[in-house]
């Protein structure tokens, strides 16, 4: 996968996009590229953590505008590229794992939104975000449509989008989109040491309340109480739970093995 970089090393993924020369725009092959190494991290049992950033000087830039790798004039050629891009939403969406962007420079567009679709969010104090999808003549994809009124509330997301302003890390910040501002070049390295945290964590039960979560917003209080019983009722039959358990009666740190 030439514009993908992956790796794999104690219980940590790592994703890069991986054409520098172009900020990371995504094209077909890049999208494709991704969401095979999305599935691969995804379907690994090994895997306890994902962590996805860009190489070069950006997170992703959005679309190639220039070359995307398919004839647009063809709708059903457009069509099988957004399908690709809903294979990245969905698999990071759907994982039962914590995924962690790091961003640097430019996440707009489609990137800015494999940002917001992950779990957790690191940028440095240079980074920047937008919805800059108004400006080309187009809306909004790979979830943005989704995530945004979900985190911002309904006001706000039409703004960014409306408008395809840029906002600053901090007011990424600020608004709730991002969780964490670092010094310019410490985004990865932040991101890297909490993705070993996390990797180091109770997996399954991190993977279930992500589950839950992303049904809090739209499901009654009650679905969410049975959903938790149900799978408190699984976690706790798990070796985690017992060692934590254990641990926490000894004062001692837990040592979780995901599972």
């Amino acid at each position: 996968m030439s514009t993908i970089n992956t790796s794999f090393r104690n219980g940590v993924f790592e994703i890069e996009l991986n054409r520098p020369d172009k900020l990371n725009a995504a094209n077909y092959e890049l999208i494709s590229d991704l969401a095979e190494a999305v599935k691969e991290a995804k379907q690994n049992p090994n895997v306890r953590t994902v962590l996805i950033y860009g190489n070069g000087k950006a997170f992703c830039s959005g679309g190639d505008l220039q070359d995307f790798g398919i004839d647009i004039a063809y709708p059903i050629e457009v069509m099988d590229f957004m399908k690709k891009g809903h294979e990245v939403t969905m698999g990071i969406y759907n994982m039962e794992k914590p995924v962690i962007a790091a961003v640097h420079g430019a996440a707009v567009g489609g990137g800015c939104n494999i940002a917001l679709g992950c779990d957790l969010v690191i940028a440095d104090d240079k980074a920047i975000f937008s919805e800059i999808f108004s400006k080309v003549g187009a809306i909004p994809d790979m979830g943005g449509l989704y995530f945004l009124p979900q985190k911002i509330g309904m006001h706000k997301a039409a703004e960014l989008i409306f408008t395809g302003k840029k906002l600053t890390a901090s007011e990424a910040l600020e608004l709730g989109l991002i969780n964490e501002v670092v010094k310019e070049g410490m985004a990865i390295i932040k991101a890297r040491e909490l993705a070993m945290s996390l990797a180091n964590g109770p997996t399954k039960a991190l993977g279930m309340a992500k589950r839950i979560l992303h049904q809090a917003t739209n499901q009654p209080l009650e679905t969410i109480l049975e959903l938790e019983a149900y799978a408190q009722a699984i976690i706790f039959q798990s070796r985690d739970f017992n060692e934590g358990r254990t641990a926490f009666t000894e004062k001692r740190a837990a040592n979780f093995i995901g599972s």
